[in-house]
């Protein structure tokens, strides 16, 4: 499944983009606020590319997307029992992080001129392999450049997310 989404991403970064239109692609990345259940927060990054396809829905656009996520260190708190003293409970710090590959249909509904409504649904198949999806607003800075906050929720990592998009 991850050779799969590295070949789709490959096709957008290559001649397929050129053969159907290089004003569909486009790449993002950014900073993200992730989370696991009962543990602190930690700071990551993603990055991503996508493809608008030739749907039309009302107003709206869909786009697919695919892309790498990494949540940065995350903290949480564990507790054991000693080995010395059996029924002494031990609060135990340990840090972990996920990383994946995601593949996403995008939908992209203007309210204003500058202002968009998203919505994103896919999956997810890194560390927290499963279903993922996600809303947001988007700011068109420019025509070809786009600014992005979304919340998305994964099986066990949430995100909230601000992301920079470039069209090409």
């Amino acid at each position: 499944m991850k050779k799969l989404s590295f070949v789709f991403i490959a096709m957008l970064v290559t001649g397929y983009g050129h053969a159907a239109g290089s004003d569909k692609i486009y790449f993002g990345g950014g900073l993200g606020s992730n989370s696991l259940p009962g543990s602190s927060s930690g700071i990551g990054f993603q990055f991503f590319g996508g493809y608008d396809l030739p749907v039309k829905m009302g107003k709206g656009k869909l786009s697919v997307e695919a892309g790498y996520m990494d949540t940065g260190d995350m903290e949480y708190n564990t507790i054991g029992f000693s080995p010395v003293f059996p029924f002494s409970p031990i609060n135990t710090t340990v840090a972990t992080k996920a990383t994946g590959l995601w593949g996403n249909a995008v939908f992209s509904l203007p309210v204003q001129a500058k202002l968009n409504i998203i919505a994103r649904a896919g999956l997810d198949i890194g560390d927290d392999d499963g279903f993922m999806f996600g809303a947001g607003l988007g700011f068109n800075l420019s025509p070809k450049m786009e600014l992005r906050g979304e919340y998305v929720i994964r099986s066990n990592v949430d995100s909230l997310q601000l992301n920079f998009v470039m069209k090409l």
